[in-house]
């Protein structure tokens, strides 16, 4: 039987038809494939030009930071583009604001340290089950403290390089400590109370208000109170309202802290840090680095003791 030329032709149409159809289908979804690809690339460069943005802004304060003729109150060290969502915002402190660990640690002054892990929530017992821990770990000997951790009992856990038997380089050394797991669930934030590189006393004017009060040994609310006398009128730090105390008994008569063991609380504080801590924030977009630095002094000049630059970025 033969087949009508006239349905052949309709059959060979559709068939067209059919391959026209997968053929514009492939492309769209090469087209879409395509564009996504091309997105992304555009999102990338966008990430990176932010990220490089950051860290310019950051680099920016810090140079005005470290400049001789700039005040902690002069109003070059913030900076805001809101036309490109972009800055930088800087703080000038004393490094004694901080805690300084290994000269804690190696002042013999444990009980500062467990007033703190106490005034954070832990456990007295395994509060001074841990500063023995981290004695051991800074200590040159094999010695173990009363309650504390050396080499036998790290090994019994698997690890036989520790304790370091050395002073900590980085305070993030401290989650190596037997126990500290403890004070970090407790404390998140822990690292903000601690430094390596300061004088060594905390500054009697302006160190972290739980810091006053576990080396003053007095309640926190006393310390909170103070250190709002401290910053006058304006509420801030080393402006020309601050509030100066000439000593550090006539801090710690402020405080009230108690008479009996004046000689060990007063060696805890010095009344002015020489070290500067310096903090330069810049940002762009999502993105933001933060430069952290201890200069030995005020100055162009200054040699500095520490720095360190950390990048993040967050969903807006």
């Amino acid at each position: 039987m033969r087949i009508p030329r006239k349905k052949i032709t309709s059959g060979r149409r559709a068939i067209a038809l059919v391959a026209v159809l997968w053929v514009m289908g492939v492309i769209s979804s090469l087209l879409v494939v395509t564009l996504g690809l091309l997105k992304m690339d555009f999102d990338r460069g966008m990430e990176q030009s932010m990220a490089v943005y950051a860290w310019q802004q950051a680099h920016s304060g810090f140079s005005y930071a470290v400049h001789p003729g700039v005040d902690r109150d002069d109003t070059v060290l913030q900076y805001q583009d809101s036309e490109y969502d972009e800055g930088y915002s800087v703080k000038i402190m004393p490094s004694g604001v901080q805690l300084n660990l290994n000269h804690v640690l190696q002042s013999n002054d444990s009980r500062l340290l467990v007033n703190l892990f106490e005034l954070w929530g832990m456990d007295p017992s395994l509060a001074e089950d841990l500063v023995d821990a981290m004695v051991d770990w800074v200590d040159g000997d094999d010695l173990v403290s009363l309650n504390g951790a050396e080499a036998d009992f790290y090994r019994d856990q698997g690890f036989f390089d520790r304790p370091h038997n050395r002073p900590f380089r980085h305070v993030s050394e401290c989650h190596l400590v037997r126990g500290f797991h403890m004070l970090e669930q407790l404390k998140p934030n822990w690292r903000e109370y601690f430094t390596l590189w300061s004088d060594g006393p905390l500054d009697a004017h302006e160190a972290l208000p739980e810091l006053l009060a576990a080396a003053a040994e007095v309640e926190l609310s006393q310390c909170e109170s103070y250190r709002s006398l401290v910053r006058g009128e304006d509420g801030l730090f080393g402006t020309e309202d601050d509030v100066k105390f000439q000593s550090v008994d006539a801090v710690l008569d402020y405080l009230l802290s108690p008479a009996g063991g004046r000689d060990i609380i007063k060696r805890r504080f010095i009344i002015r840090s020489s070290n500067l801590r310096i903090e330069s924030l810049g940002y762009s977009g999502t993105y933001k680095c933060l430069i952290e630095a201890i200069s030995a002094k005020a100055g162009g000049n200054a040699p500095l003791l520490y720095y360190r630059e950390t990048y993040q970025s967050s969903e807006k």
